[in-house]
């Protein structure tokens, strides 16, 4: 097990080198936190990751979604939502349970597309604008949390940000923690078999007819 996590947070550490942190914000909403986000860039100021580490003790998938639809009601004209459904879709059903605090989702830019990752194991590849069109919604002019936007492009004032960065740096998940959210892509194979089978058994029936 120490192996594995060892091997797995290398690959991550060595991918977090190719791209410079920007800035650290707190996404939050009525003054409540839900998670850290950070934004990382490369040498261009071009996004390639964002990175949220959980501070709520628990964020259901109808919560987390939820979340994201009033910052894209903020950002956004109404047809954007409908433009991206699908990879939003996707993003969301990567969350088989609720997030918990210190837990790690990864957006970032690779091999042209847009990783998803919980807890340092993949869960979803997306298109490669959803990375972009996350940070747009977050960094936009009219924003969800102008705070976070202020953070994750530098505006805060150094004291704030090293505060920020000592707590973010400080929300790691434990083994148990990875292991279980691993457990979230077995399931979502599992579904995806079982959905399969029904619609084979489905075509076969009405073959027969």
């Amino acid at each position: 097990m120490w192996r594995w996590f060892f091997m797995v947070f290398t690959l991550f550490f060595t991918s977090a080198q190719a791209a410079e942190l920007q800035g650290v914000g707190v996404f939050s909403t009525l003054e409540k936190p839900w998670f850290l986000t950070g934004l990382y860039t490369d040498k261009e100021q071009q996004p390639q990751r964002l990175e949220f580490r959980i501070v709520e003790e628990k964020i259901t998938p109808y919560r987390f979604r939820q979340l994201w639809q009033q910052a894209f009601a903020v950002a956004h004209e109404n047809d954007v939502w409908q433009q991206h459904q699908q990879d939003l879709e996707q993003f969301f059903s990567v969350l088989h349970g609720p997030l918990q605090t210190n837990d790690q989702l990864l957006v970032e830019q690779q091999d042209g597309s847009t990783v998803v990752s919980i807890n340092y194991r993949e869960h979803a590849r997306l298109s490669e604008e959803f990375l972009p069109l996350l940070v747009q919604t977050l960094t936009a002019r009219i924003t969800l949390v102008p705070e976070l936007r202020e953070g994750l492009t530098g505006q805060q004032p150094a004291a704030e940000q090293r505060d920020l960065l000592r707590d973010y740096d400080r929300a790691q998940p434990s083994l148990g923690r990875i292991a279980e959210t691993a457990r979230w892509l077995r399931q979502r194979q599992q579904a995806a078999s079982a959905a399969s089978s029904a619609s084979s058994s489905y075509s076969g029936s009405v073959g027969q007819l």
